[in-house]
């Protein structure tokens, strides 16, 4: 069972996306494609691959094999970014991570992690909020505020 858990997990995450894009989202608009057509096609693409994948280890016998915990960090990061986007918002998550990941994972000097988050927060700042004026994500810290 252990050896198709990551095409279990995929295949619910794309009858997810499909059943949210349907949803929540919708496929049409008028008469073009609305929010919900996106989330639909990588759900459908999802599924298909992972079955693919599934029937092809079925076919060979494949056993589990050791998972390096190493392989783990990227999706702990995920988990922690996600924690960060609800607590302080996008942008503080972002630059928490990019600090955190060039300091830990990368091995960078804290004077380099510090100076590299700092370029990529004003670039970032810079680009979508001042010139693009994109609404970020506020998390429960902006909305106390």
């Amino acid at each position: 069972m252990l050896t198709y858990i990551v095409e279990i997990i995929c295949i619910a995450a794309g009858l997810l996306f499909i059943v949210m894009g349907v949803s929540d989202y919708g496929l049409w608009k008028g008469i073009s494609i609305s929010g919900g057509f996106m989330p639909l096609f990588v759900g459908v693409l999802i599924i298909l691959f992972s079955v693919a994948l599934l029937v092809a280890k079925f076919r060979r016998k494949e056993k589990a094999e050791k998972i390096d915990p190493k392989a783990l960090i990227p999706v702990g990061a995920m988990i922690l970014i996600l924690i960060l986007n609800w607590l302080i918002g996008l942008m503080g998550a972002c630059v928490v991570m990019s600090l955190l990941w060039l300091r830990f994972v990368e091995k960078f000097s804290w004077k380099t992690s510090i100076i590299t988050t700092v370029c990529i927060f004003a670039a970032t700042y810079g680009i979508f909020k001042l010139w693009l004026n994109v609404p970020f994500p506020t998390g429960l810290l902006g909305e106390i505020l």
